[in-house]
């Protein structure tokens, strides 16, 4: 843990996923502060225009409750589970942080990446998650193993 193992990815999946958590937490205090704004407008708007032009609240609503589930996520999993890990170039932790589905053994890694990219409204905050993580999963100083023993 924390020793160079000689893999030619090792700084720049280190260096990535140490940042991972922070861009995560950037993502939802963006969506948190642009979508507080939105809704502010959209009420604004709503109170002087008749009720066929009136714009619906629900969307800049969800997007705030999604950015405080980002800012949760980023401080209580991707934080501790990957980016201290990364830090700390302990690859065999993330090697063996998986949720088993059956025979599969799904690394959480890619699952929380890819669900940062798509509920994080602006799509770019699991970069940081997922690229690390293919570097590893396909390309580390060991060969992951894909399927339960």
């Amino acid at each position: 843990m924390g020793e160079s193992t000689g893999w030619k990815h090792e700084s720049l999946a280190s260096g990535m996923g140490k940042w991972a958590w922070i861009v995560v937490l950037i993502n939802g205090i963006i969506d948190v502060s642009y979508y507080t704004w939105v809704l502010f407008v959209n009420i604004a708007w709503n109170a002087t225009m008749p009720s066929y032009l009136r714009r619906p609240l629900f969307f800049p609503v969800w997007s705030m409750i999604w950015g405080v589930v980002i800012i949760i996520i980023a401080v209580a999993i991707i934080k501790p589970k990957f980016s201290n890990k990364c830090a700390a170039k302990d690859w065999d932790a993330l090697y063996d942080w998986v949720l088993n589905l059956g025979k599969l053994r799904m690394p959480w890694m890619l699952v929380w990446g890819v669900i940062i990219t798509i509920f994080g409204m602006w799509g770019w905050a699991g970069i940081l998650i997922l690229v690390p993580a293919f570097l590893l999963l396909f390309a580390g100083p060991k060969k992951y193993n894909w399927k339960k023993e």
